[in-house]
């Protein structure tokens, strides 16, 4: 890569944070560890504290990188608590001027003052644009992100050196606000984001499948997934037979969902038929997503979808709601069915639980030729864009 002589910063704010509270890796979080395990041997670590932005050296950052990377399950490597405290005696250094700046996690972009600190120490920002969702789906949202979401992109509008989009569609929706705004769009590149090698390892002896016929849903619990209407799905479908397939959810417990975490726990017509995860690593997740009859997405809306096209790339079914950047990187592979029409869905259910689904075997057949988007192409987009800027 044609760095010139400017120095490559990886901001690790976002991923520090998430992973002192032993929280599990999120999609954002993954994409911002893709990131470090490509450039970790020629980048060093930034972080921020309040309006403070500081550097790692090059030994520290290295330090640092391959503990994140060894991040897993939401839990801290054991030894991370006391790589942070040696971290923490360091002597810490200025960002130098001129840096290229890597923030992929949005760290610090809606805060007063972090436009003028980037024009102040010249520094060339990268950012990744995930979704637009908080200005455009504000009601799926905690109260205040809109706001919050609307300064970041601002941000991003207005002092990004270059701007990568996950999808068509989120950099569609980039460009509508910047035209509103009446901000010139930095140079953007679309690069879809890579599967995770789930198909390059063998399945976990550890989190073995369920022997049990099951569907799968994966990702935070949140009322933008839609988890409640796949509860409802399965209250009806109970309601006609009792030979029910489970539903196995994987996610952590996000934000507005009190209603449905109180279902997980106490609906008895849901019990037995439902299992929820909160817990999963990536041995777990792939071995649940081989042994699924299919990975449901009925999604009100989303900037990509990495699920989607990790269970495609494993070879598992996907039926999903009908959204636009579904579509744009999965095609005509998945089922889409509408989430206003609950009795297609439970025919669709209904056929995929069976031995001898024919609509099953029609996406098998049509996921042969699915070719998933990888980490490598990724990459080789993403040098050839900076060297470009």
């Amino acid at each position: 890569m044609n760095q010139g002589d400017r120095p490559l910063l990886i901001d690790v704010t976002r991923l520090i944070g998430r992973a002192r509270k032993k929280r599990m890796p999120t999609g954002v979080d993954r994409v911002c560890l893709a990131y470090i395990a490509f450039f970790h041997h020629r980048a060093q670590a930034l972080m921020q504290h309040g309006a403070i932005a500081v550097a790692l050296s090059p030994t520290a950052s290295s330090a640092l990188f391959a503990w994140l990377l060894a991040w897993r399950d939401g839990q801290p490597h054991p030894a991370l608590g006391t790589t942070m405290a040696w971290l923490a005696r360091l002597p810490l250094r200025a960002v130098p001027m001129g840096s290229w700046v890597l923030n992929m996690g949005h760290s610090g972009l809606d805060r007063r003052g972090y436009g003028a600190w980037m024009a102040r120490k010249r520094i060339r920002l990268l950012v990744m644009a995930h979704d637009l969702i908080p200005l455009t789906h504000p009601q799926f949202c905690r109260p205040g992100e809109d706001g919050r979401h609307a300064a970041r992109v601002r941000v991003i509008l207005r002092h990004a050196a270059g701007v990568v989009s996950n999808s068509q569609h989120t950099a569609r929706v980039l460009r509508h606000y910047a035209q509103q705004w009446g901000v010139t769009l930095p140079p953007i590149s679309v690069i879809p984001l890579g599967a995770n090698h789930f198909h390059h390892a063998p399945p976990s002896a550890i989190h073995a499948p369920l022997p049990a016929s099951y569907f799968l849903m994966v990702g935070t619990i949140e009322p933008r997934k839609n988890h409640q209407f796949a509860l409802d799905l399965w209250r009806e479908w109970k309601s006609r037979r009792t030979d029910v397939p489970l539903l196995v959810v994987i996610g952590q417990v996000g934000w507005m969902c009190g209603d449905i975490q109180e279902q997980f726990r106490a609906d008895a017509t849901l019990k037995n038929s439902v299992r929820v995860l909160h817990h999963c690593g990536n041995d777990c997740l792939r071995a649940y997503l081989q042994g699924a009859r299919a990975l449901l997405f009925p999604s009100h809306e989303e900037g990509y979808g990495l699920p989607l096209v990790e269970a495609l790339a494993v070879g598992i079914p996907v039926i999903a709601s009908p959204l636009p950047v579904f579509r744009e990187i999965a095609g005509d592979v998945p089922d889409y069915i509408e989430t206003s029409d609950a009795s297609a869905w439970l025919a669709a259910l209904s056929d995929y639980s069976r031995p001898d689904s024919s609509m099953r075997q029609g996406q098998l057949e049509r996921l042969r030729h699915f070719s998933p988007p990888t980490w490598e192409q990724h990459f080789e987009q993403f040098t050839e864009f900076m060297n470009r800027l």
